[in-house]
């Protein structure tokens, strides 16, 4: 049994308690200042413990951590693991600026610890699968995706201007927030980005700081490109991935993964990976799988969850997006 420490017990880090007392292979503790909910998820979950603060837990008595406390906080909190020896998963995205991210990094690389971060779709069924046929060289030569992921953000957060999303600086908004999934898995499959373009505005939903709408370009070191677009007011809830090879296109849309290697408008292969499902029940079971697969590292097994490294090009992606559209450029990156 691994003694976890789960830091922030809001919405993403109740899943995450889930996720874990779900594997039946951790003691689970919590970080919470806030008195309210540290109480209210000391009376949900079977916790070990609960702090209200991160120097009240001797965080070398812990096997694991994970970060849950709002973007901004990542940097000292992963300084903070480090420093004590600890392995962790923080939560996307990385941070909200690249100020003190290398440092971190350098540090977190010489403590030699486990550090992962947390883009749930890398354990989604139909994204391994996507991802295993791209490998296979089923389609070729990726060489070019189109993304579309737009739903109306507020019918499923209904809090949404009273928490992070609201505040860029805590990372929240369509770029930072949403849009980081897909760059995460558009650097898994296409590799390292070099060159960024994009517009952006809030062009409906009131009562934030922050972009709901998003219009990003990518460009890859292979040469491969890639467009994300989002927004997050739309009535239909539209998440559609193309991925376009010289030999083929694979096309996820939701859970449905299918491949097209002519052009009789017929696809070769179809295949929905959520058949029989209940979608919400099975988005939290996703976070059992990344428990698992974090439990299993630290038994020194594989672990194919978004490394430091990877998220900082996707933080880069998203700041260069924002850069693009404020300076009206195209952004190189810097490797």
């Amino acid at each position: 049994m691994k003694r976890v420490l789960v830091i922030g017990s809001g919405g993403i880090g109740r899943r995450h308690l889930r996720g874990y007392l779900a594997t039946g292979r951790a003691a689970v503790s919590i970080v919470e200042p806030d008195d309210g909910r540290r109480a209210e998820a000391a009376a949900a979950f079977a916790l070990e413990d609960a702090y209200a603060a991160l120097s009240d837990a001797d965080l070398r008595s812990f096997d694991l951590a994970v970060i849950c406390a709002p973007a901004h906080l990542h940097v000292p909190l992963m300084l903070a693991c480090a420093e004590a020896g600890l392995g962790f998963m923080v939560e996307k995205p990385l941070a909200v600026t690249m100020d003190g991210v290398d440092a971190a990094l350098a540090v977190v690389s010489q403590a030699g610890v486990l550090a992962r971060v947390g883009y749930i779709r890398r354990v989604a069924p139909e994204v391994l699968a996507l991802r295993a046929q791209v490998q296979a060289g089923d389609i070729g030569a990726l060489r070019l995706s189109y993304i579309n992921s737009s739903q109306e953000f507020p019918k499923y957060r209904p809090d949404f201007q009273r928490t992070y999303y609201a505040r860029p600086e805590m990372g929240g908004g369509a770029i930072l927030d949403a849009a980081s999934h897909w760059f995460d898995l558009l650097v898994w499959l296409m590799g390292r980005p070099v060159e960024v373009g994009a517009m952006y505005d809030r062009l409906v939903l009131e009562g934030t700081e922050t972009e709901d709408t998003c219009l990003v370009n990518i460009r890859f070191e292979s040469g491969a490109m890639a467009n994300v677009t989002i927004n997050q007011f739309q009535k239909p809830n539209t998440n559609r991935a193309e991925f376009i090879g010289t030999d083929g296109n694979l096309v996820l849309e939701h859970s449905v993964l299918s491949l097209a290697d002519d052009d009789s408008g017929t696809p070769r292969q179809t295949h929905d990976h959520m058949a029989g499902l209940v979608p919400m029940e099975a988005h939290q079971a996703r976070f059992a799988i990344q428990a698992n697969a974090l439990l299993d590292a630290l038994e020194g097994k594989l672990c194919h969850l978004a490394t430091l490294e990877e998220a900082r090009q996707n933080l880069a992606i998203a700041l260069a997006a924002k850069r693009s559209w404020t300076e009206r450029t195209i952004v190189t990156l810097n490797a």
